[in-house]
């Protein structure tokens, strides 16, 4: 037998689960790797005999449960090798119950960096809690929240409050946007409520100071009725206003019908094949729809949620009733966000992108989103992605998606595919109406489910608090670090 035959036999009988040499017997221990922890040994070929002890390391945030492959449950393991094992410890979060409004809380897991922004849906309060559930700081108004309230750098909240003689009466209508003083005093107004439009919904600050609104804006029935929308009122359709709270100006409009393209009036310039203008809102995609209560009153749009990414300097808006989210070029003049041309994208005010439901511009298409809430935008590694709330109310479970977006440039294509990157659910997680999703600093996520109160999920998908609302209603949930100006200028 030549030596290179010796020597692979003698390899074979080293590695294999267990050998007999010299009368002695050899074991392989194998120690399996576990979420939420580790242990204080090495996998390895241990000789008959030979006493072990292991013990399982829980990761912060976990405790040890059991061991999977021998029967205990007891951290440290003792084992007199006599047979070849392979091992497992488990782990499981180390959830504790705080108090009647934090019943779930891993407190080394939780972003513990800043507070929550409460607001109550619809109602007179907002407030700032920390993850015990101790309210930090508390606004109470003299109005009905018309939906979104914000903090600005100052300290102030910027937010928008119902009218109490509203002409346009949807759900999510507000009308009077307000700044307020960390102390409740309201120090500016700017009214948008008339027989023919009224904020609503969501408002945006931006860098420079102006403020972003929605606003329904009436169509006439008759115009409506020409471009193919069969409807016996008028029609609302949405508008973005932004404004200079120092001068109470409009500094700018963008106006989704000068955007629209419809396949029943070939005697109007917006008539057009549907599927070749993807950058164009399909009008008639409500029409004659009873996906929801508002849409034959004329509320065939239904936006509920604005976002600025402002070194793109677009706009994010969320489409309700089109199930969709839509990207607009900010960077346009007032001319060119009506038109298709200008602007850095050089598209004027049409769609730069478009993700959730292709059925908008496509027959043959499938919508992923199912009414929708809250859009966000995180930028990791120079990567846009677009964190939204399903409500999902097909499935009646709701879902907290992200897609990593595509390179925003002036080739772009509006319907170009996002990879899903996200999918969160949960079978206690559900609300129709309202909801959102926030990307906390330390990777966690934040989430406003509408009936309930808060969640935080980590990068596992792991449920790590829970902010139970006890019967309240929450239009949304804002994280604010304590070190940033908002918080800083409020508690000083």
């Amino acid at each position: 037998m030549n030596s290179r035959l010796l020597s692979l036999i003698a390899i074979i009988l080293l590695t294999a689960c267990s050998k007999v040499t010299e009368n002695k017997s050899y074991y392989e221990i194998v120690i399996n790797e576990s979420h939420g922890g580790s242990t204080d040994f090495n996998s390895g070929i241990y000789e008959e005999g030979t006493e072990l002890i292991i013990k399982a390391l829980p990761d912060p945030g976990y405790r040890f449960k059991m061991w999977e492959g021998i029967e205990s449950t007891s951290q440290y393991v003792n084992i007199n090798v006599e047979m070849s094992l392979s091992i497992k410890p488990i782990f499981e979060l180390d959830v504790i119950y705080k108090n009647e409004n934090v019943p779930h809380l891993v407190e080394d897991l939780v972003d513990s960096s800043g507070y929550i922004f409460a607001i109550e849906n619809g109602q007179k309060s907002c407030y700032l809690i920390d993850h015990n559930g101790n309210q930090i700081n508390r606004w109470d108004f003299d109005l009905n929240l018309g939906q979104d309230i914000e903090i600005s750098k100052d300290g102030n909240l910027i937010g928008l409050f119902k009218v109490s003689d509203p002409n346009i009466t949807f759900g999510g209508q507000g009308g009077i946007i307000r700044k307020i003083s960390k102390e409740g005093n309201t120090i500016w107004e700017y009214r948008i409520s008339d027989e023919n439009e009224i904020a609503h919904h969501d408002i945006e600050l931006l860098p420079n100071g102006n403020i972003l609104a929605l606003v329904w804006t009436r169509i006439d029935k008759q115009i409506a009725n020409e471009v193919g929308f069969m409807s016996d009122g008028d029609v609302f359709i949405e508008k973005i206003k932004e404004i200079n709270p120092t001068t109470n100006e409009v500094v700018w409009v963008w106006n989704s019908w000068d955007h629209i393209v419809q396949n029943a009036n070939n005697n109007l310039s917006n008539y057009g094949v549907i599927s070749e203008k993807t950058e164009k809102i399909n009008i008639l995609y409500n029409n004659n729809s009873t996906g929801h209560p508002f849409i034959p009153q004329g509320d065939i749009m239904h936006a509920n949620g604005i976002e600025y990414i402002e070194d793109l300097d677009l706009i994010v808006l969320s489409v309700n009733f089109y199930n969709e989210v839509w990207l607009i070029d900010h960077s346009t003049t007032q001319i060119e966000a009506s038109s298709s041309s200008g602007g850095n994208f050089n598209k004027g005010g049409d769609l730069i992108y478009r993700i959730g439901n292709s059925k908008t511009y496509n027959n043959d298409g499938t919508s992923t989103f199912d009414f929708n809430h809250h859009p966000s935008i995180n930028k990791v590694d120079n990567n846009y992605q677009l964190l939204i709330f399903n409500n999902n109310n097909k499935d009646g479970v709701s879902r907290i998606m992200e897609f990593k977006l595509p390179d925003f440039n002036s080739t772009l294509s509006p319907t170009t595919n996002a990879e899903l990157i996200l999918d969160f659910t949960d079978e206690n997680l559900f609300f129709p109406r309202v909801g959102g999703a926030q990307r906390l600093p330390n990777g966690n996520t934040l989430i406003c489910e509408g009936d309930y109160g808060f969640w935080e999920i980590n990068n596992n998908k792991e449920v790590v608090w829970k902010y139970d609302g006890l019967g309240k209603s929450f239009w949304r949930s804002l994280f604010y670090s304590k070190d940033s100006p908002e918080i800083i200028n409020i508690l000083n």
